[in-house]
Parts: C-alpha cells; sequence; structure tokens
C-alpha cells in the first residue's frame, strides 16, 4: 500500500470524491478531526486483506495468553460450524419474580 495522506475532516467532506479515488487506487486515506480523533479511509479489498480470519485472530490471541494448542482450537471451531454453539445449551425461562 502506498503513503496515506491526511486531510482535515472539512477538506475530506468537501472533496470526498477524491478522498474515495485515492483509496480505490490502493493509497489509504486518513481523515483527522479538530480533536485529534482519526478515521482510516480503505478500498474493500485492502480492507479485506488486512482483516483477520476468525481463526487468525483466535489464534493470536491464544498465543498472547500463552496458550497456543492448535488442535484444541480447530476442535472448538469444528463444534461451532458443526451445531451453532460451544457446549452452550440455550438459556432457562425467566422466572417472574
Amino acid at each position: 500500500m502506498a503513503e496515506a495522506r491526511i486531510w482535515g475532516a472539512s477538506d475530506a467532506r468537501a472533496r470526498l470524491p477524491a478522498v474515495m479515488a485515492a483509496a480505490l487506487a490502493g493509497h489509504p486515506q486518513i481523515i483527522r478531526k479538530r480533536n485529534g480523533d482519526e478515521v482510516i479511509v480503505l478500498s474493500r479489498p485492502d480492507y479485506e486483506r488486512l482483516r483477520p480470519s476468525l481463526k487468525n485472530f483466535l489464534l493470536m490471541s491464544a498465543g498472547a495468553a500463552g496458550d497456543d494448542d492448535d488442535a484444541e482450537l480447530e476442535a472448538a471451531i469444528r463444534e461451532v460450524r458443526a451445531t451453532g454453539t460451544m457446549g452452550l445449551g440455550p438459556r432457562g425461562p425467566v422466572e417472574a419474580g
């Protein structure tokens, strides 16, 4: 990806087609508010490429916690795909008090 351009919020609003065109051309666009908050505009293909899959996210989380048992994670993923749950049943009815 190319280097990002930083826009002020009002400039980005006034030049939205240019912001979008640059993002679609593979150049991330940063929009900064006066208070310093920022957002980044990316094309969908760039976003999809950068977004981790659920499995990669869980693997990164497990590794950060010091538990990187891939076989256990694979089993949990298979269970969720097969049943839609991870050993959790529906909640019972709530009793009126």
